[in-house]
């Protein structure tokens, strides 16, 4: 039997765009958003990601993550450590 288990990198194809979109409590998504929105604008640069929030005052908004596999994997990576931050 052959051992398949070998450590070659996934290759992602970058001509490909994804839209993930999140229903996240209003006190979960301020945490990502920061004051005058510097968090997730900072997210936004580093990941490459499109990254919108939807308006409003309900208990629930949506958070859009489109582009590339590899820049959503980065914007979720970076949004999930500043959870781990505030938890």
């Amino acid at each position: 039997m052959e051992d398949n288990n070998t450590s070659t990198p996934m290759k992602t194809d970058e001509s490909v765009t994804l839209t993930i979109r999140l229903i996240m409590q209003g006190k979960e998504v301020g945490s990502i958003i920061g004051k005058k929105g510097e968090i997730v604008n900072r997210f936004r640069e580093e990941s490459g990601a499109k990254i919108n929030i939807s308006d409003g005052s309900c208990p629930e908004r949506i958070v859009t993550v489109s582009g590339t596999t590899s820049a959503i994997f980065s914007a979720f990576t970076l949004i999930t450590k500043k959870f781990e931050e505030v938890m």
